[in-house]
């Protein structure tokens, strides 16, 4: 399966449906995670015609609302996906997941904790920099043996990408 992560978008909507549209015909992307900032652009994901599952960021209405959950997990081709905004919205089920992705830093990074793996795939508000970050996104793909996860640029360039054993996941 291959699932498409984005995050902080904070209303550039233009940014996100073309990153969006680049995921599905470019990758495949069967599924996209919007882990916040802003939720209603997350639904408009959904309103065009995208598979989305998503979490609300601290700046959004809907991060206080408390039918509006702050964490979800969901589960993918036998691993377990946990999405939040912040890190500080993960309790120990979430953070024991085979990915644990989060938003907020604008930060993209890949990075193998214990038996799970942490992803932040950046951000999408500004097409230039933010935060001195470029906008980029990630890919999760996952095959029979090994979970490969990459942050891409939205120019098309890949900025880091690591694969992992299956084995090795929680």
């Amino acid at each position: 399966m291959i699932i498409g992560v984005i995050s902080d978008t904070h209303g550039n909507r233009k940014l996100m449906h073309h990153v969006a549209d680049w995921m599905k015909a470019k990758h495949g992307v069967e599924l996209i995670i919007h882990v916040g900032d802003d939720y209603p652009d997350a639904q408009e994901l959904v309103l065009a015609g995208h598979n989305v599952r998503m979490v609300p960021g601290l700046w959004c209405d809907e991060y206080h609302d408390g039918r509006v959950p702050k964490r979800i997990i969901v589960p993918c081709d036998g691993i377990t996906i946990s999405a939040a905004h912040a890190e500080k919205d993960l309790g120990a089920t979430e953070l024991a997941a085979s990915i644990v992705l989060t938003g907020h830093t604008h930060v993209a990074k890949i990075e193998k904790l214990g038996r799970s793996v942490h992803v932040n795939p950046g951000h999408l508000k500004h097409p230039k920099l933010d935060r001195g970050q470029r906008p980029s996104y990630a890919i999760v793909s996952t095959a029979p043996h090994e979970v490969e996860i990459a942050i891409h640029e939205i120019d098309g360039g890949v900025r880091a990408s690591q694969s992992f054993p299956r084995s090795e996941l929680a």
